[in-house]
């Protein structure tokens, strides 16, 4: 019965195992949504595409640069993250992708600063700074100020 038990547990686990590292393919350039290119080709034209996958749960991309730049992108080509690493994002990158009103508050408020890293949900913007202690600020969809985050 032990040996049963063991023997099930193991499957299991197994079985588990492989949904897991199925939950996301790997994809090459061309796969990607014709936006993501674009924004790929606008934004990162000297950059290599290192590693891409689209993710089943949630249909996205996750792709990684050659520069250690990760993007998600959602299922239709849309941005949805640009990280650099804690290295710095270019300003006309920074430019193109937020609303003027958070662009206007960072060169008022953080003007000594650059900004890492940029999400964007229904919920709004999450913009993170390259300073130590990292400084995480929070803007609702119409790019208003909700909180400031020291990490």
């Amino acid at each position: 019965m032990k040996k049963f038990l063991f023997t099930a547990t193991l499957l299991a686990l197994l079985c588990f195992g492989w949904i897991a590292c199925n939950e996301h393919d790997s994809v090459y350039f061309d796969d990607l949504p014709s936006e993501a290119q674009t924004f790929l080709q606008k934004y990162f034209p000297n950059n290599v595409v290192t590693q891409a996958e689209r993710h089943k749960e949630e249909p996205r991309y996750e792709v990684t640069l050659d520069n250690g730049y990760e993007l998600t992108f959602y299922g239709d080509g849309r941005w949805q993250e640009i990280d650099s690493n804690h290295a710095v994002l270019p300003s006309e990158l920074i430019k193109a992708v937020l609303p003027e009103n958070i662009i206007d508050y960072l060169a008022s408020e953080y003007a000594d600063f650059e900004v890492s890293a940029i999400e964007r949900s229904s919920a709004g913007y999450n913009i993170e700074l390259a300073t130590s202690p990292t400084i995480t600020l929070y803007f609702d969809p119409t790019g208003n100020v909700l909180v400031h985050w020291y990490e």
